[in-house]
């Protein structure tokens, strides 16, 4: 009789539907917020404009492993001006996420071209009463991207929430950005990236706690979905 692995889910990965495996709002999106791939808000600020996609990877592929079926893409179409720009981010639930410790991230990614995009982890103590102000620019650093595939891992030292207040509307959390465009207002947290357009692909991405990133964890499509319709589903009055 086969022996059961207990723990074969551990949740290393705080993020969900880093695989991009679930889409129920639909399949692209322009405007900012929810709009497509679920978890994940894709933001527009000022002039510029983008197109965030669902991009199916050719099957049988061996540029990413693990098989994925989906990436996420952004067509970044930059306007000048210091407070426009496009990013995708994802919050955790839980500002008390992974805070004192140290984490990674691990994704995959390429552009069109050889550009930079920046990451930033920031936390969020919440709105109602008097909460904390948020702690940005956690980690910020820029990632040289190439035309191939290539896996990304960066580690940050996460601060302490200790001596911190939450706001009273339980909507705390910890917070993952992927920026691809930014004005110079946003210089501080996106290690000065600056403006640009161009095609952005991102895929499987994973933020765990340690200084090193493990291989990215495949939880059942079921499973994942469940875990997104904690915060939105779809359905058929019959």
């Amino acid at each position: 009789t086969p022996v059961s692995q207990p723990g074969a889910f551990m949740f290393r990965n705080k993020l969900i539907n880093g695989n991009f495996d679930i889409w129920q709002r639909g399949t692209s999106q322009t405007g900012s917020g929810y709009g497509s791939t679920d978890r994940w808000q894709c933001d527009t600020g000022g002039g510029s404009t983008k197109t965030a996609s669902q991009q199916a990877f050719a099957l049988g592929q061996t540029d990413v492993p693990n098989n994925p079926k989906y990436f996420m893409r952004h067509v970044v179409t930059s306007s000048a001006g210091a407070s426009n720009y496009i990013l995708m981010s994802q919050k955790v639930e839980g500002v008390e996420t992974l805070s004192g410790k140290t984490a990674t991230v691990s994704f995959w990614a390429k552009a069109d071209a050889s550009k930079n995009i920046a990451l930033e982890i920031y936390q969020d103590f919440g709105t109602g009463g008097s909460p904390s102000a948020a702690v940005l620019g956690i980690g910020s650093q820029l990632v040289a991207l190439t035309t191939s595939w290539t896996k990304y891992t960066i580690t940050v030292d996460i601060p302490s929430v200790s001596g911190k207040t939450l706001g009273t509307n339980g909507n705390d959390g910890l917070g993952l950005l992927f920026w691809f465009d930014a004005g110079s207002t946003f210089d501080a947290r996106t290690a000065s990236l600056g403006q640009q357009s161009g095609t952005f692909d991102i895929a499987q991405v994973q933020l765990e706690e340690g200084s090193a990133a493990t291989p990215f964890e495949q939880r059942p499509v079921g499973m994942e979905l469940s875990l997104c319709q904690r915060y939105y589903f779809t359905g058929f009055v019959g």
